[in-house]
Order: C-alpha cells, then sequence, then structure tokens
C-alpha cells in the first residue's frame, strides 16, 4: 500500500523500443529499485500501454548504458535497444556501445546503426552459459529431452520441436512449470525450436512480477539456441531464427580441441516510439 501511494500522482517518461517484435517499455524517469516490481506489473497491466516487458534505461555521460529489468533478470533485447536509442538520441548514423544489464556482471558491447527506414539494427554480444545440460521432462506422459541452458540471470529450457510439436505449447510449458517449480528461478523460459524451419516459439516467466508472456521474440531465447546447437554440434553456428513477431539473426564460436563455445552474438532490427508520459 505505501508503495501503492508512492507510485500515485507521479509522471513518468518512457519511450516503447520493439526489437523484433519483442515490445519493451524503456522507464526513462528514476525510480527507486525497491518500487520497480510493482510498477512494472502496473504498467504491464495498462491495456493502453500493450508491452511485453519493462526495462528501467539510465544513460549518463561518459558512463556505459544501464538497463535494469523488472524483475531483475536479464535481458539481451532489452540490452541492445538500449545502444540502438543511446544512437538515435545522439543523431548519428553508427556507434559502439557499452551496456550493463541486470542479472549479468560486466559490460556487454553492443553495435547501433541506423536503416535507411528509420529503423536500426542492433547487435550484442551475449554473456556466455554458465552450464548447457541436457535435462529429461515428463510431457503429456512422455520424457522429452530439452538443454538448459544457464544464462547470467535467466534459465532457458531448450527443445528441438516440429512444427506439430509447437501446436501444443501449453503443454510443454505445464511440464515446464512444474519442473522447474523446484528450482525457484527468478526468470526461466520455454524455447520451442524447429531446427529444420529455423523457427522458435519463447515464454519467459519473471518471478517477481508473476508474468508469463509468450513473447514475440527472445534475445536471450536466441543466444540459448546458438548455446545449443554450437555445443551439440561441436562447430560455429550462425542463422537467422524467425520468431512470432520478427527475426534474429544469432552466431556462436566454439575453439580448441574441445570445441568449447567462445562467444555469442545476437542481432536484428529495433524501433521507438515516441516518448510519453503517464502519471502513476
Amino acid at each position: 500500500y505505501q508503495i501503492e501511494r508512492k507510485l500515485s500522482n507521479v509522471k513518468l517518461q518512457y519511450v516503447k523500443a520493439d526489437p523484433s517484435g519483442n515490445t519493451t517499455l524503456f522507464v526513462l524517469s528514476g525510480v527507486a529499485p525497491e518500487q520497480r516490481s510493482s510498477l512494472a506489473a502496473k504498467l504491464l497491466k495498462d491495456k493502453g500501454i500493450d508491452a511485453e516487458q519493462v526495462a528501467y534505461l539510465s544513460m549518463t555521460e561518459g558512463q556505459p548504458l544501464r538497463v535494469d529489468m523488472m524483475g531483475g533478470e536479464f535481458c539481451g533485447n532489452a540490452s541492445r535497444s538500449a545502444a540502438a536509442y543511446a544512437l538515435q538520441l545522439a543523431g548519428r548514423d553508427s556507434g559502439d556501445y557499452a551496456v550493463s544489464c541486470s542479472g549479468c556482471e560486466g559490460l556487454l558491447q553492443a553495435q547501433a546503426k541506423k536503416r535507411p527506414d528509420g529503423a536500426y539494427d542492433a547487435y550484442i554480444e551475449m554473456p556466455l552459459p554458465l552450464s548447457v545440460e541436457a535435462v529429461l521432462l515428463d510431457v503429456g506422459g512422455m520424457p522429452s529431452r530439452f538443454f538448459r541452458v544457464e544464462l547470467p540471470g535467466i534459465v532457458h529450457f531448450v527443445h528441438f520441436a516440429s512444427e506439430t510439436e509447437m501446436e501444443y505449447k501449453d503443454m510443454f510449458w505445464s511440464a515446464l512449470q512444474d519442473y522447474a517449480s523446484d528450482e525457484q528461478l527468478d526468470a526461466f523460459g520455454l524455447i520451442l525450436f524447429d531446427p529444420a524451419h529455423l523457427h522458435m516459439v519463447p515464454a519467459v516467466y519473471v518471478t517477481a512480477t508473476d508474468t508469463l508472456y509468450w513473447e514475440q521474440s527472445c534475445g536471450s531465447g536466441s543466444a540459448a539456441v546458438a548455446a545449443a546447437l554450437a555445443c551439440i554440434g561441436k562447430k560455429d553456428v550462425s542463422c537467422t531464427i524467425q520468431q512470432p513477431g520478427g527475426a534474429i539473426a544469432i552466431a556462436a564460436t566454439v575453439e580448441g580441441e574441445d570445441k568449447e563455445l567462445r562467444s555469442i552474438f545476437i542481432g536484428g532490427p529495433v524501433s521507438f516510439g515516441e516518448v510519453q508520459e503517464i502519471d502513476m
């Protein structure tokens, strides 16, 4: 109640970013960390805003861009969008940026470039997974193999699925939710990926805001697919993955006799709306 009172009668500025369909509300006004989750939940319930996630963006001249996600999770799409937005404010055609994001230690290097249509292409080097391992989940009474890709700030469960299997996405999500409930994760995702057609369907759950979204695209989920493909095949990976709201390019490299994962990049288009104000 006290938090709700503090949030009332406050005018907030925000801008909506659209990285390959993964609509992200960047709150530009300062918000205390303890209020971010409740404010994000309130914003996401506003049907007039229509976004999949909320991020708090801080930009200080001479400092890395800072992105704080609504539940303290990590997000690749929001991180690369921050670089594109900084480029838009700078009024330049291209730029390199260092980005710091919640859930992830260290800085991420991003590149942004203005497109002829006024949107931007933004690419970012993703943090390497802490682990990649195969796990079996009971899905509808049948054992199904998932690749558990633990990235800083979020854990994705990647299942190589056919187009037919994707029609049963709710059954896969139910199985994953049962499995993940014992792990007490801050954020986790389900990634159904069809390697034959390079098509994926992502879902992300954030514990702090109790929100589940079947996302239009997912940056960290795309990175998880890249990691799974590179680790399974023991070779470099480069392709573009079609997602419900757009496409994200992925690239992963391996090195050494053991073909260990060395780097992961994701990228794709980002567009922005106008800066808006809302009374909270």
